[in-house]
């Protein structure tokens, strides 16, 4: 069953990331495959010969790099001293390195398992294996996405709450012009491969392998 894409929305495509595809081929620049390393955040996934290796390249990656903060939020007093922090902008919830060895545990899990579940995960490893895992930017793909966070202090200055909201554009039309989910599975419509997305604060990427 093929799910219709105006029924997805940003916030629920979390259900879908977790790896990747190839084939975005126009729209987009060159891919990033794992086998070649340039240095760039993007690139340093190269998986080498096995799993251990691609933990240990991710492990060195930079931890601070892009991350969402508070700094520079706007203060607004409240009637009782209480306060609220508000930042709107970009950046990302946690590093690429935690990221990619998330997805990772989640695959090899779920490679211990049978049917097409089981199938994706393990192929997703071995693509990381042989370096043809491929990760595109989706900012480069028409999808941009803002940030607004909301920090509530109470007058002696302990946080009494957070609220967090998203303003994204271009999902439906990524997802109607490069995917087929069918079956609950996420495919390249350009190569058939299996695809998946994942987000990490705003910054979105399309997997194919």
């Amino acid at each position: 069953m093929i799910a219709g894409i105006g029924s997805l929305s940003a916030s629920s495509i979390s259900l879908l990331f977790s790896s990747s595809g190839t084939g975005a081929s126009e729209a987009t620049s060159s891919p990033i495959r794992f086998d070649e390393v340039t240095g760039n955040i993007d690139d340093v996934f190269r998986a080498g010969g096995a799993i251990g290796k691609i933990i240990e390249i991710v492990a060195g990656m930079n931890s601070s790099d892009g991350l969402f903060t508070m700094e520079g939020a706007e203060r607004i007093e409240g009637t009782n001293g209480d306060y609220r922090l508000t930042k709107t902008g970009t950046g990302k919830f946690i590093t690429d390195s935690e990221q990619m060895s998330k997805q990772l545990e989640a695959f090899t899990e779920q490679a211990k398992g049978i049917g097409s579940k089981a199938e994706r995960a393990r192929a997703f490893l071995k693509a990381a294996e042989d370096g043809t895992l491929q990760r595109y930017d989706m900012s480069k793909m028409g999808v941009t996405s803002i940030y607004t966070q909301t920090d509530f202090y109470r007058a002696d200055g302990q946080q009494s709450g957070s609220v967090g909201r998203w303003n994204t554009s271009g999902m439906d039309e990524f997802l109607e012009k490069y995917v087929v989910i069918e079956n609950e599975m996420m495919t390249d419509s350009a190569t058939g491969k299996f695809a998946s997305l994942t987000q990490n604060g705003t910054a979105f990427h399309y997997w194919v392998w």
